[in-house]
């Protein structure tokens, strides 16, 4: 980061430092339907109100991938906190794909993770302090690294309908079933994936700025060589009105082993119930209810996650 003002460390803090190490990450993909107008003004809400030159950041498409993803073990890579110990962690995220538009030339694009919730406080922690990234507390269910992947829920703390007389509860906030057997297609590497699963989102998705070899590459590039994540690193003045540090950055996540992949031939149900603090329909244009999901996909792979750089007009 640009200040160099060094941080003031609380003995028994619970902030680390990266990179950190993550071993057997199992994630379960799904897109999911949204809206590309919703998307954009999320994009303009958060990403965009950084000024970055000329340069803005665009949807490009309205669908929206929905992971969960186990991570067994996770650990810093630097001591003191490499030899402090390791812990596992459960991220469910919602990503956006973003270019950066330079004019009318797509710069570069992004992962957005624009919605996450974790299963842990130290993931927690450390996700929003270090890296910026807009992680909430989760229950959820999902299976084991060789199990049936028939069930995917996520619960959350929170008011389900806002009033001045409602408590803060457990709501499920969304979950995914698989409503009809298929086959499991175990891939040899990712263009397998690519070629695929493509036919099934030629139809179904709509894009913006992006034609299917751009789509391509995005997917594989986010498991190869490295996830370019962007992310909105912000904290809050003491009234809650603005800004002490607002920044968009960098943080790549870089894959290190792939140990399998599969693509799912099963129909996956999503479903969102309505829950007024979380509105995704409004967010990404997600609608409440239920719909099908495509380009379902299951990988385990070990990565790590990098520092976070601060994002500038001349990158």
């Amino acid at each position: 980061m640009s200040d160099q003002t060094p941080y003031a460390r609380f003995p028994g803090q619970v902030i680390a430092a990266p990179p950190c190490r993550m071993l057997n990450a199992n994630m379960y993909g799904f897109f999911i339907k949204g809206n590309i107008v919703n998307i954009q003004q999320y994009i303009d809400e958060t990403l965009n109100v950084v000024p970055l030159g000329k340069d803005r950041f665009q949807a490009l498409m309205s669908y929206c991938m929905l992971t969960f993803t186990d991570i067994e073990n996770i650990k810093p890579v630097t001591e003191p906190y490499a030899s402090q110990g390791w812990f596992q962690e459960t991220d469910i995220i919602i990503w956006i794909p973003v270019a950066r538009m330079q004019g009318l030339k797509i710069k570069k694009i992004y992962w957005y993770p624009a919605f996450i919730c974790v299963n842990n406080i130290y993931a927690l922690v450390n996700g929003r302090e270090i890296w910026g990234f807009n992680k909430y507390l989760c229950d959820y269910q999902m299976p084991s690294i060789g199990a049936d992947p028939d069930l995917f829920s996520m619960t959350v703390d929170a008011f389900t309908h806002f009033s001045p007389d409602t408590k803060m509860a457990p709501v499920e906030l969304f979950r995914v079933e698989k409503v009809a057997a298929g086959e499991e297609k175990s891939l040899a590497d990712l263009s397998e994936l690519l070629k695929e699963g493509f036919d099934l989102m030629r139809a179904e998705v709509d894009c913006f700025k992006l034609d299917l070899e751009d789509l391509a590459k995005l997917v594989a590039d986010f498991f190869h060589p490295q996830v370019d994540q962007l992310l909105l690193k912000q904290f809050p003045d003491g009234e809650g009105q603005n800004a002490v540090y607002q920044k968009l950055v960098h943080s790549p996540s870089v894959v290190q082993k792939l140990h399998d992949i599969k693509l799912y031939g099963h129909a996956f149900e999503f479903t969102l119930n309505q829950v007024d603090m979380f509105p995704l329909q409004e967010m990404f244009g997600i609608q409440v209810g239920t719909q099908s999901s495509v380009l379902n996909f299951n990988v385990l792979f070990d990565f790590n996650q990098q520092a976070a750089f601060e994002l500038t007009s001349e990158d």
